[in-house]
Protein backbone atom coordinates (compact mmCIF):
# COMPACT_ATOMS: atom_id res chain seq x y z
CA UNK A 1 0.00 0.00 0.00
CA UNK A 2 1.37 3.41 -0.92
CA UNK A 3 0.55 4.86 2.49
CA UNK A 4 2.57 2.05 4.11
CA UNK A 5 5.45 2.07 1.62
CA UNK A 6 5.95 5.82 2.12
CA UNK A 7 5.69 5.67 5.92
CA UNK A 8 9.41 6.45 6.41
CA UNK A 9 9.66 9.22 3.82
CA UNK A 10 10.89 12.45 5.38
CA UNK A 11 9.23 15.68 4.38
CA UNK A 12 11.35 18.49 2.94
CA UNK A 13 10.83 21.66 4.96
CA UNK A 14 11.04 25.18 3.60
CA UNK A 15 10.46 28.27 5.68
CA UNK A 16 7.42 30.25 4.59
CA UNK A 17 9.08 33.47 5.78
CA UNK A 18 12.68 33.44 4.51
CA UNK A 19 12.33 30.51 2.00
CA UNK A 20 15.31 28.68 3.52
CA UNK A 21 15.25 24.88 3.48
CA UNK A 22 15.58 22.94 6.71
CA UNK A 23 13.25 24.79 9.06
CA UNK A 24 9.75 26.22 9.16
CA UNK A 25 8.69 29.72 10.08
CA UNK A 26 8.01 28.71 13.68
CA UNK A 27 11.76 28.15 14.09
CA UNK A 28 12.99 30.85 11.70
CA UNK A 29 15.98 32.75 13.14
CA UNK A 30 15.46 35.70 10.75
CA UNK A 31 11.91 36.22 11.97
CA UNK A 32 12.96 36.38 15.61
CA UNK A 33 15.80 38.82 14.77
CA UNK A 34 13.42 41.08 12.85
CA UNK A 35 10.90 41.01 15.69
CA UNK A 36 13.55 41.99 18.22
CA UNK A 37 14.87 44.78 15.97
CA UNK A 38 11.45 46.42 15.69
CA UNK A 39 10.38 46.59 19.31
CA UNK A 40 9.06 50.14 18.81
CA UNK A 41 6.34 48.82 16.47
CA UNK A 42 4.88 46.46 19.04
CA UNK A 43 1.36 47.33 19.95
CA UNK A 44 0.39 47.89 16.33
CA UNK A 45 -1.86 45.11 15.10
CA UNK A 46 -1.05 45.74 11.46
CA UNK A 47 1.75 47.57 9.64
CA UNK A 48 1.39 49.98 6.76
CA UNK A 49 3.90 51.18 4.18
CA UNK A 50 4.46 54.36 6.19
CA UNK A 51 5.72 52.51 9.26
CA UNK A 52 9.53 52.50 9.58
CA UNK A 53 10.91 48.97 9.64
CA UNK A 54 14.49 48.33 10.76
CA UNK A 55 16.96 45.59 9.89
CA UNK A 56 14.91 43.82 7.23
CA UNK A 57 16.46 43.35 3.77
CA UNK A 58 16.88 40.68 1.12
CA UNK A 59 19.80 39.10 3.01
CA UNK A 60 17.12 37.07 4.80
CA UNK A 61 16.62 34.99 1.65
CA UNK A 62 18.99 32.18 0.52
CA UNK A 63 21.88 33.49 -1.59
CA UNK A 64 20.56 31.94 -4.80
CA UNK A 65 17.26 33.76 -4.30
CA UNK A 66 18.71 37.19 -3.54
CA UNK A 67 19.07 38.05 -7.22
CA UNK A 68 15.32 37.62 -7.63
CA UNK A 69 14.04 39.14 -4.38
CA UNK A 70 14.74 42.74 -3.39
CA UNK A 71 14.60 44.53 -0.06
CA UNK A 72 11.01 45.49 -0.81
CA UNK A 73 10.12 41.78 -1.05
CA UNK A 74 11.69 41.24 2.38
CA UNK A 75 9.67 44.15 3.81
CA UNK A 76 6.52 42.71 2.26
CA UNK A 77 7.21 39.38 3.96
CA UNK A 78 7.74 41.18 7.28
CA UNK A 79 4.44 43.07 7.04
CA UNK A 80 2.57 39.96 5.94
CA UNK A 81 3.87 38.03 8.97
CA UNK A 82 3.55 40.80 11.53
CA UNK A 83 0.31 39.46 13.02
CA UNK A 84 1.85 35.99 13.18
CA UNK A 85 4.96 37.38 14.91
CA UNK A 86 2.83 39.34 17.37
CA UNK A 87 0.88 36.23 18.31
CA UNK A 88 4.04 34.13 18.38
CA UNK A 89 6.44 36.31 20.36
CA UNK A 90 4.32 38.66 22.47
CA UNK A 91 4.20 38.02 26.19
CA UNK A 92 0.91 36.37 26.95
CA UNK A 93 -1.05 36.33 30.12
CA UNK A 94 -1.24 32.87 31.61
CA UNK A 95 -4.36 31.24 30.31
CA UNK A 96 -6.63 29.23 32.50
CA UNK A 97 -5.83 25.57 31.92
CA UNK A 98 -8.35 23.88 29.71
CA UNK A 99 -10.27 20.98 31.07
CA UNK A 100 -8.78 17.83 29.67
CA UNK A 101 -11.07 15.94 27.37
CA UNK A 102 -11.80 12.36 28.18
CA UNK A 103 -9.52 10.04 26.21
CA UNK A 104 -11.09 7.94 23.49
CA UNK A 105 -10.09 5.19 21.12
CA UNK A 106 -8.50 6.53 17.95
CA UNK A 107 -9.95 3.68 15.91
CA UNK A 108 -13.63 3.36 16.85
CA UNK A 109 -14.12 6.52 18.95
CA UNK A 110 -15.20 4.78 22.17
CA UNK A 111 -14.29 6.46 25.47
CA UNK A 112 -14.23 3.11 27.25
CA UNK A 113 -10.85 1.97 25.89
CA UNK A 114 -7.92 2.88 23.62
CA UNK A 115 -6.58 1.32 20.43
CA UNK A 116 -4.53 -1.22 22.34
CA UNK A 117 -7.64 -2.73 23.91
CA UNK A 118 -10.06 -2.19 21.01
CA UNK A 119 -11.86 -5.36 19.97
CA UNK A 120 -13.25 -3.64 16.89
CA UNK A 121 -9.70 -2.95 15.74
CA UNK A 122 -8.73 -6.59 16.22
CA UNK A 123 -11.86 -7.73 14.39
CA UNK A 124 -11.14 -5.31 11.55
CA UNK A 125 -7.63 -6.72 11.11
CA UNK A 126 -9.25 -10.15 10.87
CA UNK A 127 -11.71 -8.86 8.25
CA UNK A 128 -8.89 -7.32 6.17
CA UNK A 129 -6.80 -10.48 6.32
CA UNK A 130 -9.73 -12.72 5.38
CA UNK A 131 -10.73 -10.35 2.58
CA UNK A 132 -7.18 -10.38 1.27
CA UNK A 133 -6.91 -14.16 1.46
CA UNK A 134 -10.16 -14.55 -0.49
CA UNK A 135 -8.94 -12.03 -3.06
CA UNK A 136 -5.67 -13.91 -3.50
CA UNK A 137 -7.61 -17.15 -3.90
CA UNK A 138 -9.76 -15.60 -6.65
CA UNK A 139 -6.66 -14.04 -8.25
CA UNK A 140 -4.86 -17.40 -8.25
CA UNK A 141 -7.83 -19.15 -9.90
CA UNK A 142 -8.33 -16.46 -12.54
CA UNK A 143 -4.83 -15.33 -13.45
CA UNK A 144 -2.21 -17.79 -12.19
CA UNK A 145 -4.03 -21.06 -12.71
CA UNK A 146 -6.49 -19.78 -15.30
CA UNK A 147 -4.16 -17.72 -17.51
CA UNK A 148 -0.78 -19.14 -16.54
CA UNK A 149 0.75 -15.92 -15.17
CA UNK A 150 3.96 -16.26 -13.20
CA UNK A 151 7.73 -16.17 -13.44
CA UNK A 152 8.86 -17.78 -16.69
CA UNK A 153 5.60 -17.18 -18.57
CA UNK A 154 5.83 -15.88 -22.15
CA UNK A 155 3.42 -13.00 -22.69
CA UNK A 156 2.45 -10.86 -25.65
CA UNK A 157 3.03 -7.21 -24.77
CA UNK A 158 2.12 -3.91 -26.34
CA UNK A 159 3.12 -0.37 -25.53
CA UNK A 160 0.09 1.60 -24.25
CA UNK A 161 0.60 4.06 -27.12
CA UNK A 162 1.04 1.29 -29.67
CA UNK A 163 4.73 1.91 -30.45
CA UNK A 164 6.09 -1.05 -32.38
CA UNK A 165 9.50 -1.10 -30.68
CA UNK A 166 7.84 -1.73 -27.31
CA UNK A 167 5.66 -4.60 -28.47
CA UNK A 168 6.39 -8.28 -28.82
CA UNK A 169 6.69 -11.47 -26.80
CA UNK A 170 8.36 -11.03 -23.40
CA UNK A 171 9.31 -13.37 -20.62
CA UNK A 172 8.26 -12.55 -17.07
CA UNK A 173 11.48 -12.72 -15.03
CA UNK A 174 10.07 -11.67 -11.66
CA UNK A 175 6.50 -12.10 -10.43
CA UNK A 176 5.76 -10.28 -7.12
CA UNK A 177 3.46 -12.78 -5.39
CA UNK A 178 3.77 -10.92 -2.06
CA UNK A 179 2.30 -7.76 -3.63
CA UNK A 180 -0.90 -9.44 -4.81
CA UNK A 181 -3.46 -7.80 -2.50
CA UNK A 182 -7.07 -6.67 -2.77
CA UNK A 183 -5.73 -3.11 -2.60
CA UNK A 184 -4.41 -3.70 -6.16
CA UNK A 185 -7.95 -2.82 -7.21
CA UNK A 186 -7.77 0.69 -5.76
CA UNK A 187 -7.07 3.44 -8.32
CA UNK A 188 -3.33 3.97 -8.74
CA UNK A 189 -3.42 7.53 -7.34
CA UNK A 190 -4.99 6.36 -4.06
CA UNK A 191 -2.91 6.27 -0.88
CA UNK A 192 -4.36 2.82 -0.33
CA UNK A 193 -3.36 1.35 -3.68
CA UNK A 194 -0.72 -1.38 -3.88
CA UNK A 195 1.43 -1.64 -6.99
CA UNK A 196 2.46 -5.13 -8.01
CA UNK A 197 5.10 -4.74 -10.71
CA UNK A 198 6.28 -7.74 -12.71
CA UNK A 199 9.70 -7.53 -14.36
CA UNK A 200 10.08 -8.67 -17.96
CA UNK A 201 12.68 -9.18 -20.65
CA UNK A 202 11.40 -7.77 -23.95
CA UNK A 203 13.41 -7.43 -27.15
CA UNK A 204 16.64 -7.84 -25.18
CA UNK A 205 15.78 -5.08 -22.70
CA UNK A 206 14.47 -5.27 -19.17
CA UNK A 207 11.24 -3.60 -18.23
CA UNK A 208 8.29 -3.86 -15.90
CA UNK A 209 4.53 -3.48 -15.89
CA UNK A 210 1.90 -3.13 -13.21
CA UNK A 211 -0.11 -6.27 -12.50
CA UNK A 212 -2.86 -4.14 -10.97
CA UNK A 213 -4.20 -0.98 -12.62
CA UNK A 214 -4.63 -1.37 -16.41
CA UNK A 215 -2.61 -4.57 -16.58
CA UNK A 216 -4.46 -6.31 -19.40
CA UNK A 217 -5.31 -4.82 -22.76
CA UNK A 218 -9.06 -4.85 -23.43
CA UNK A 219 -11.62 -2.64 -25.11
CA UNK A 220 -14.08 -0.63 -23.06
CA UNK A 221 -16.88 -3.19 -23.23
CA UNK A 222 -14.63 -6.03 -22.09
CA UNK A 223 -13.31 -3.97 -19.21
CA UNK A 224 -16.83 -3.18 -18.01
CA UNK A 225 -17.82 -6.84 -18.25
CA UNK A 226 -15.02 -7.77 -15.84
CA UNK A 227 -16.95 -6.15 -12.96
CA UNK A 228 -14.79 -6.14 -9.81
CA UNK A 229 -11.64 -6.73 -11.89
CA UNK A 230 -12.40 -3.86 -14.26
CA UNK A 231 -9.46 -1.72 -13.05
CA UNK A 232 -7.11 -4.41 -14.36
CA UNK A 233 -8.49 -4.27 -17.91
CA UNK A 234 -8.42 -1.27 -20.20
CA UNK A 235 -7.31 0.25 -23.47
CA UNK A 236 -4.03 1.34 -21.83
CA UNK A 237 -3.15 -2.18 -20.71
CA UNK A 238 0.15 -3.70 -21.86
CA UNK A 239 -0.41 -7.44 -21.48
CA UNK A 240 -2.37 -8.82 -24.44
CA UNK A 241 -2.27 -12.56 -23.75
CA UNK A 242 -0.25 -15.36 -22.17
CA UNK A 243 1.51 -17.16 -25.03
CA UNK A 244 3.05 -19.87 -22.83
CA UNK A 245 2.13 -20.38 -19.16
CA UNK A 246 4.66 -20.20 -16.35
CA UNK A 247 6.41 -23.57 -16.06
CA UNK A 248 6.76 -23.58 -12.26
CA UNK A 249 3.74 -21.86 -10.81
CA UNK A 250 3.39 -21.89 -7.01
CA UNK A 251 0.82 -24.15 -5.41
CA UNK A 252 -2.35 -22.49 -4.20
CA UNK A 253 -1.66 -23.48 -0.59
CA UNK A 254 1.74 -21.78 -0.72
CA UNK A 255 0.29 -18.73 -2.44
CA UNK A 256 -2.44 -18.33 0.17
CA UNK A 257 0.13 -18.75 2.92
CA UNK A 258 1.63 -15.37 2.07
CA UNK A 259 -0.17 -12.78 4.14
CA UNK A 260 0.53 -9.08 4.67
CA UNK A 261 0.22 -7.48 8.06
CA UNK A 262 -2.55 -4.88 8.30
CA UNK A 263 -1.71 -3.96 11.88
CA UNK A 264 0.19 -0.83 10.83
CA UNK A 265 -2.61 0.77 8.85
CA UNK A 266 -5.26 0.32 11.55
CA UNK A 267 -2.93 2.10 13.97
CA UNK A 268 -2.70 5.10 11.64
CA UNK A 269 -6.28 5.38 10.34
CA UNK A 270 -9.67 5.10 12.01
CA UNK A 271 -12.45 2.69 11.14
CA UNK A 272 -14.56 5.30 9.36
CA UNK A 273 -11.72 6.19 6.97
CA UNK A 274 -10.84 2.57 6.21
CA UNK A 275 -14.47 1.53 5.69
CA UNK A 276 -14.91 4.41 3.26
CA UNK A 277 -11.93 3.13 1.27
CA UNK A 278 -12.54 -0.61 1.45
CA UNK A 279 -16.23 -1.33 2.11
CA UNK A 280 -17.04 -2.37 -1.48
CA UNK A 281 -14.01 -4.66 -1.74
CA UNK A 282 -14.71 -6.19 1.68
CA UNK A 283 -18.31 -6.85 0.69
CA UNK A 284 -17.23 -8.52 -2.55
CA UNK A 285 -14.42 -10.74 -1.26
CA UNK A 286 -15.03 -11.37 2.45
CA UNK A 287 -15.69 -15.13 2.48
CA UNK A 288 -17.72 -15.62 5.67
CA UNK A 289 -21.29 -14.81 6.72
CA UNK A 290 -20.33 -13.12 10.00
CA UNK A 291 -19.35 -9.71 8.60
CA UNK A 292 -22.04 -7.88 10.59
CA UNK A 293 -20.77 -9.43 13.80
CA UNK A 294 -17.12 -8.61 13.04
CA UNK A 295 -17.74 -5.01 11.98
CA UNK A 296 -20.47 -4.30 14.48
CA UNK A 297 -24.14 -3.76 13.65
CA UNK A 298 -23.89 0.04 13.51
CA UNK A 299 -20.98 0.11 11.03
CA UNK A 300 -22.35 -2.75 8.93
CA UNK A 301 -25.81 -1.21 8.63
CA UNK A 302 -24.32 2.17 7.71
CA UNK A 303 -22.47 0.77 4.69
CA UNK A 304 -24.46 -2.26 3.59
CA UNK A 305 -28.17 -1.79 4.36
CA UNK A 306 -28.93 1.56 2.77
Amino acid sequence: MRIYEQRNNKRDFQCGYCFTDGHNKRNCPHMKQHWDANADLRGLRRLGTSDTIKGVDNKMFPSQWQQYYSDSDALRQFRAHWVYMTDRFSTKTKAKPKKRKKAKCGFCGSTAHNRRNCNKLKNFIYVLNQTNKAYRSAYYDKFIEGMGLGAGALVSMRHPYGFVDSSGVAIITTFPTEKIMFTNLKPSWSDYATRAEAKILLNGETGKFNLAQDCFYADYQTAQAEDIWSHMFGEWGRLVEVVSPAPNRPTKDWFLGQSPCFSWIVKKRDQKTLMHEFHHLIKHFYPHNNLRTKLGAKVYDQYYTR
